[in-house]
């Protein structure tokens, strides 16, 4: 699996501005299954949590409880250290369901297929091959999940 960008996201880089700008107060949901070919396909699998500041309610287009990146080192933007991403297992994750892709969302968090939707696809595991990496990626109704770090990196060739 690889990191996906939308066509959004990446027309928002060339004409609007930085990835940190462009993804401000933005969420992270995390779905079951294999990740959809491109970023601009609709979602696939099962919606098992979504991360947000500190478990806040999210409302599209309002920046309470968005994620927020901090300064650019070396083309990498990390997560706002000052910030607690999590989220709760949803109902569907049941007693366990395995986490398999996330998207992270812009500010707007629009879902469904969209050729300028803004957001980032990537893959979860366990180990540093994957986009994001979780110590368990077992989601459980209403357990809880904290992110420790989380990174994107421009690439420079």
């Amino acid at each position: 699996m690889a990191e996906r960008l939308s066509t959004g996201f990446v027309d928002a880089v060339n004409t609007v501005g930085s990835v940190k700008s462009i993804m401000a107060n933005g969420v992270i949901s995390i779905y079951s299954g294999a990740q959809p070919t491109t970023a601009d396909d609709a979602e696939s699998g099962t919606l098992l949590m979504k991360l947000t500041l500190n478990s806040g309610a999210f409302t599209p287009g309002v920046a309470t409880n968005g994620l927020n990146m901090d300064v650019s080192v070396a083309g990498v933007l990390a997560k706002a250290v000052a910030e607690v991403w999590s989220g709760v297992g949803l109902a569907a994750a049941g007693t366990g369901t395995t986490a398999g892709w996330f998207r992270w969302y812009d500010n707007n968090m629009v879902t469904g297929a969209s050729t300028t939707a803004r957001r980032v696809d990537g893959a979860i595991g366990t180990t540093t091959a994957y986009e994001m990496r979780m110590s368990n990626t077992t989601i459980v109704q209403d357990g809880p999940s904290t992110v420790s770090t989380f990174t994107y990196t421009t690439p420079k060739a």
